[in-house]
């Protein structure tokens, strides 16, 4: 079976054997900007914005 390779930008951050799989590691990982992933006849992007910290503190 082919595997997703996951990016961001131009960096292969792993290969994933669902689309699910791939697309909640970017939403986990903490990191932002552009991801893609693809395979044989397939690609997909979209931007993963930075994440806010939940924080109790009142300003």
């Amino acid at each position: 079976m082919r595997k997703y390779k996951l990016f961001i930008g131009y960096r292969l951050l792993g290969e994933f054997s669902g689309i699910w799989e791939a697309k909640n590691f970017a939403a986990e990982s903490g990191m932002s900007g552009i991801f893609s992933h693809e395979r044989e006849n397939y690609r997909d992007s979209w931007y993963e914005p930075k994440k806010q910290e939940k924080n109790g503190n009142k300003d």
